[in-house]
């Protein structure tokens, strides 16, 4: 008799242990069916070149300016457009030359460019030299 009231209550644990188990056992399954990261999905690169270009005439001359080396010219057509001149000047350079260059490629690029933003940027030893900005709104 007391091998039947130990035996009922064992066996009913061990029931309920099972059907616990069971559940989880189910749920982990599911979880892991939404956890897991789409395979073979291949981003494709967004192609820029349509939208930004380069003015290589205006790039070349001003390339030819006294003391003004590594030239960046970029011309973008989305979001509104943007110009932007980047360039490094020499160690010798004052700021009232630099200021004079930036000023007569501005007043060129806004002719050219009038819907555009615009921002230059001269560069000594890589810092930011002297800057203009206009933007369009």
């Amino acid at each position: 008799m007391k091998k039947r009231q130990m035996l009922a209550p064992l066996s009913l644990s061990l029931l309920l242990l099972g059907a616990c188990n069971a559940d989880t056992e189910k749920e982990t399954n599911v979880d892991k069916e939404q956890t897991e990261p789409a395979k073979d999905v291949v981003k494709e690169p967004v192609d820029k070149s349509d939208t930004t270009a380069s003015n290589d005439e205006l790039k070349e001359e001003f390339a030819k300016e006294e003391g003004v080396s590594e030239v960046s010219l970029i011309i973008t057509e989305d979001a509104g457009g943007f110009v932007l001149l980047d360039f490094e000047v020499a160690d010798d350079m004052k700021k009232e030359d630099a200021e004079k260059v930036v000023k007569k490629y501005n007043e060129r690029l806004e002719k050219e460019y009038p819907e555009h933003s615009i921002d230059i940027q001269a560069r000594k030893s890589g810092e930011t030299f002297v800057q203009k900005t206009k933007e369009v709104k």
